[in-house]
């Protein structure tokens, strides 16, 4: 070898060594079966790795020992005092509870998660947490969705997309105004989005892309999981009473709202109002005066939600959270216009068969209800705890879905839920 050819192998030779060594790891097919205790602790990690992988959820979801039930939802999912339905479910009940949420983690992201396990919630049942305040002008944000979402989701998507089905067409452009027009995903996506099928070269290089990101997720997403379980579970499934009783439940979180809501008059928990309103307060009066959830792309990106339920079958529980009605007061938000896009989301629900749903809307002047100014707690999760444990643990009537691609065009995710628009449209689209 020459001196100058020598040289340069001593600089890039170990770069390239080390570079077909990552490749071989990440090729190779590892053997990932998990412990008990590293599914327990996914099961209520609330982690964005687990949200966007496979692995873990794929593991917890096919273990018929623990039966684990998929709860979706948002950041409400992270308000854990000892009644929330993963302690509530340690401590009483027959299933544990698999959260998948976090602030962001709108419909869109739900459903590309869901497109994961499909297999895994075939006819399961499972638990759906709608906030109203998804449905803004906006939608989803963009910022959010790619942390909530990732490469290997987007390609699995991909992979299996129809450019046949208005659905799939439909997530495709969503995803290219999400990610943008440049790169190998949106490229793909156009494809959908224009009714072709994925070339042959775009499906060999997308299935090599997530045969690496499988084998990443398999060998490290046991890793970066949070102690939530250890440090909130554990100690709230310790503070409840011993046998299940709801009465008693209830009054009991009413007393501990009592002793955690001393320092505003607005009856949420004291360290909320420390860290997030103590000297901002007044500068919030009327903030949400033009606060509008009438026309957004959310309704779209639902109705691609409730698509995948249909597919997979999954008898599905819905509950619609309520906002805190002093707070709403203060802020000037309208609840004519909450109230009305309740009404708009219980008509998309109701009109294609999706019928087990339990609204909240009306009790945010209950009080104990309401952790903060829009999440659930105390007597809030003991009441969500009462409604969706009958639902798990008793049998349920067979789901029969009949989704409307309707749900995904401009007529209905612009439409002003008034009563009169609602028959309406009953009566002209959905004959």
């Amino acid at each position: 070898m020459k001196k100058p050819a020598k040289q340069l192998w001593l600089v890039l030779g170990p770069l390239f060594v080390a570079a077909l060594l990552c490749l071989l790891v990440f090729a190779y097919p590892w053997s990932g079966k998990r412990s008990q205790a590293t599914l327990q602790r996914a099961a209520v990690s609330l982690s964005n790795v687990v949200f966007k992988n496979r692995d873990l959820k794929v593991q917890a979801l096919s273990d018929k020992s623990k039966h684990y039930v998929a709860f979706f939802g948002s950041s409400e999912l992270n308000r854990m005092d000892k009644y929330h339905p993963s302690v509530m479910a340690a401590k009483y009940h027959n299933y544990t509870p698999f959260l998948f949420g976090s602030r962001g983690t709108q419909s869109l992201p739900q459903m590309l998660n869901m497109t994961m396990m499909s297999k895994q919630l075939t006819n399961k049942k499972a638990v759906f947490i709608i906030s109203p305040q998804w449905f803004t002008k906006p939608g989803v944000d963009k910022t959010a969705f790619a942390y909530y979402t990732g490469s290997y989701s987007d390609i699995y998507w991909l992979l299996q997309a129809n450019p046949k089905s208005a659905y799939d067409r439909y997530t495709a452009q969503r995803l290219i105004d999400l990610l943008g027009t440049d790169g190998t995903i949106p490229n793909a996506a156009k494809r959908i989005a224009s009714g072709k099928v994925l070339t042959d070269f775009e499906r060999q290089w997308l299935s090599f892309r997530m045969s690496l990101l499988a084998h990443e997720d398999n060998l490290f997403s046991g890793y970066f999981l949070n102690n939530n379980y250890q440090k909130k579970i554990v100690p709230g499934e310790e503070a409840l009473p011993v046998t299940y009783n709801y009465s008693k439940l209830y009054q009991q979180a009413a007393k501990d709202k009592a002793k955690q809501s001393k320092n505003n008059h607005l009856g949420i928990i004291d360290s909320f109002y420390r860290k997030q309103l103590r000297g901002k307060y007044w500068s919030t009066k009327n903030s949400q005066r033009h606060f509008d959830y009438y026309k957004s792309p959310e309704y779209g990106d639902f109705e691609t939600v409730l698509k995948q339920f249909q597919k997979t079958n999954t008898n599905v529980i819905f509950v619609i959270t309520p906002v805190n009605e002093k707070w709403e007061k203060h802020t000037g938000m309208s609840m004519k216009m909450y109230y009305q896009t309740v009404n708009k989301i219980k008509f998309q629900l109701q009109s294609q068969g999706f019928n087990n749903i339990v609204d909240f809307s009306h009790k945010g002047n209950q009080s104990s209800f309401m952790n903060d100014t829009i999440h659930l707690g105390w007597s809030g999760w003991v009441d969500f705890d009462r409604q969706v444990s009958r639902f798990i643990e008793n049998k349920q009537a067979s789901p029969n879905y009949h989704v409307n691609d309707v749900f995904l065009s401009k007529k209905w995710t612009n439409l002003i839920p008034t009563t009169n628009n609602l028959k309406q449209f009953q009566k002209t689209e959905l004959k």
